[in-house]
């Protein structure tokens, strides 16, 4: 197995030419390790590949222009190129990178896996990518090494033998897409942890850039709260880990990167840690499951490890069905600082839409068990889902503002954040944009879809509407939400925490905001926003704004934000943002609580409304694509 020879790649997610908003080496936590390339090396490694048959090359990392990615092409000359698209708004990178590749090295096969894979048919069409891996890909890799071994040239495929692949999307002999379902899993006991050294390796000419995936614990603001974050013996660094892969739920906005839900082997855990806290520094780890807790058992299994090494730690992924105050305690005895929910709404419709399979009650009861319990719990909502409205958006500021109370500090001072939903291919948000037919269903409205959400965030100005609001009310939902948390919170008159502590979180806020290089891009990315600025500094929180009445009070800011957005049409620069781009106009979803009557949550959910409207496909081609937009 020393005959090939295989590249494999990261793919930034920032448009081409896009000049970075944030540097690798800014934000408050570092970036997420590329487990899914340790992964693809692990089970080449497990297959008999000697370390001599493949090179890493981290393109997001480093983030080299068109002529250095050429040059290293034609040094290394690969066989195989594996680009890994993790996020879907990285297709024009995967076109740029694939179009490099090709020129220089013409024979070689270029094959694309992440959840960008989810357009298989579009980036098959319309980039030089030969192959696409859909799902998990570590045994489908393998099993595609072994048959390119056997049918090196790309020109001749054997589309007898690669459809018998599980999980790779080609195009057969009369361009149509084909597949063999999702990628097979491989056994969780084959789940590795970061490796350092082969991350090291993928820098080349950058060494110094392997720091960018540690931050200084003490100066992520997630440790404020905690005086065990301020020990001597403590490593100052924080790190990343994985303790599971996949989910238990199926919320309709996100996109699933592997089916069901599996925990990380333990045996290596322990070794790991004293890994990085002896070569690295770490005394803090980031659990960046998107679902930590589901297995109570391995959870606490994981908290006793980490305990163990000394760490403190966090998880930012948590559901908040998966802890109850007992755990939470448990947590906390054993090291663990601060836990963040997926809550994204305060509003049981909206949650409801979203399938996310629990109650605004049982929000507040993990919420408030943190705040309890003295462990730092953040919040993050989203607004902008179909069935979205002016009061759905006003319950998730009551929840804000519920929470901020409880804490005794201002929302604006606890701090959190409002995201806009962005359609991701293979969710059932997704789908519900090609079904009202703001997302065009052939490969080239595919491809300008993608092209449009390249370096797309989930802020405002990249708001698609499929919710079929006027752009007035669009506009004004992250106010609702603002506005309303300001005026709950001074309606409970709950009385405020300790001097202290609320000294910590004003600090704490001011950092925020200056570590942050995107805060101020909420004034500077698009033109004219000087009565965004007004609202935001001299309205918002303000308590006089708080006890004029609703009725008199909204309406006007309402309608101030609106004036400044068609002023903001008439600038040029501003209409490359999806927020100024004209929609078709689509019926909303029904109001107030008339989904209540439906008794199954699936059919609640936006994942029963689109079944319900889905064409049936009659061929293999349509079984295909309806494959691909489901998702995992």
């Amino acid at each position: 197995n020393n005959d090939i020879r295989v590249s494999l790649c990261s793919v930034p997610v920032e448009g081409v030419g896009s000049r970075l908003d944030r540097k690798r080496s800014e934000g408050s936590l570092g970036i997420t390790p590329k487990v899914a390339i340790v992964s693809l090396v692990d089970a080449m490694k497990r297959a008999g590949y000697a370390e001599s048959s493949y090179d890493f090359y981290d393109i997001d990392m480093l983030y080299p222009d068109s002529y250095d990615i050429g040059i290293y092409f034609s040094r290394y000359r690969p066989d195989v190129v594996g680009l890994s698209a993790v996020v879907s708004t990285s297709y024009s990178h995967v076109k740029r990178i694939a179009s490099i590749i090709r020129d220089k090295t013409p024979d070689a096969w270029i094959v694309m896996g992440g959840n960008l894979a989810a357009c298989s048919e579009a980036i098959l069409h319309h980039t030089e990518v030969d192959l696409s891996v859909v799902g998990d890909g570590e045994v489908a890799w393998i099993d595609l090494l072994k048959y390119i071994e056997n049918n090196p040239s790309r020109k001749n495929k054997n589309y007898s033998k690669l459809i018998k692949i599980n999980g790779v999307a080609f195009l057969d002999e009369n361009k149509r897409i084909s597949l063999n379902g999702f990628g097979i899993s491989s056994p969780k006991e084959q789940m590795p942890y970061p490796d350092y050294d082969l991350l090291g390796k993928g820098l080349k000419n950058d060494p110094n850039s392997l720091s960018n995936y540690f931050r200084v614990g003490l100066e992520t603001g997630w440790f404020d709260f905690d005086e065990r974050a301020k020990d001597k013996d403590r490593g100052k660094n924080i790190a990343g880990i994985f303790a599971s892969k996949g989910c238990v739920a199926k919320c309709t906005f996100c996109q699933r990167s592997t089916k069901g839900y599996r925990t990380q082997p333990l045996e290596q855990l322990e070794d790991h840690l004293i890994h990085i806290r002896d070569n690295f520094d770490v005394g803090f780890i980031q659990i960046l499951d998107e679902n930590f807790g589901s297995d109570l058992k391995h959870s606490y299994e994981v908290a006793n490890i980490l305990h163990k090494a000394d760490m403190l730690w966090m998880a930012t992924g948590v559901r908040c069905t998966s802890t109850t105050e007992e755990n939470i305690k448990y947590y906390r005895d054993h090291g663990c600082s601060a836990l963040k929910y997926g809550v994204e709404s305060g509003s049981q419709k909206i949650i409801d839409i979203m399938e996310k399979v629990f109650t605004v009650e049982d929000v507040y009861k993990a919420i408030n068990s943190c705040t309890r319990l003295g462990v730092y719990s953040p919040a993050a909502v989203m607004v902008g889902m179909p069935g979205e409205d002016e009061s759905t958006a006003m319950e998730t500021g009551k929840l804000i503002g519920d929470i901020a109370s409880r804490i005794g500090v201002h929302p604006d001072i606890v701090g959190y954040d409002i995201f806009y939903a962005l359609p991701l291919p293979g969710t059932p948000l997704w789908e519900y944009g090609e079904q009202v037919g703001v997302i065009g269903k052939e490969t080239k409205d595919v491809v300008d879809y993608l092209t449009r959400i390249a370096d797309a965030g989930v802020y405002k100005r990249y708001y698609i509407n499929l919710n079929g609001a006027p752009m007035s009310e669009v506009i004004f939902w992250e106010y609702i939400v603002k506005l309303e948390a300001s005026r709950v919170y001074r309606n409970n008159h709950i009385s405020s925490l300790n001097d202290n502590l609320k000294e910590i979180y004003i600090n704490k806020s001011k950092v925020a905001k200056v570590a942050n290089p995107r805060y101020s891009l909420r004034y500077t990315a698009l033109k004219f926003t000087k009565i965004t600025y007004f609202v935001d500094i001299y309205l918002v929180g303000s308590a006089i704004v708080d006890i004029i009445p609703r009725t008199v009070i909204y309406p006007i800011i309402k309608y101030m934000l609106y004036f400044e957005y068609i002023v903001q049409k008439m600038y040029k620069s501003n209409t490359i943002n999806n927020l100024y781009t004209k929609r078709k106009k689509i019926k909303r979803l029904a109001k107030g609580d008339s989904l209540k009557s439906v008794k199954s949550k699936k059919k609640r959910s936006l994942r029963g409304i689109v079944i319900e409207n889905r064409d049936i496909p009659v061929d293999s081609v349509g079984s295909i694509r309806q494959i691909l937009k489901s998702g995992l």
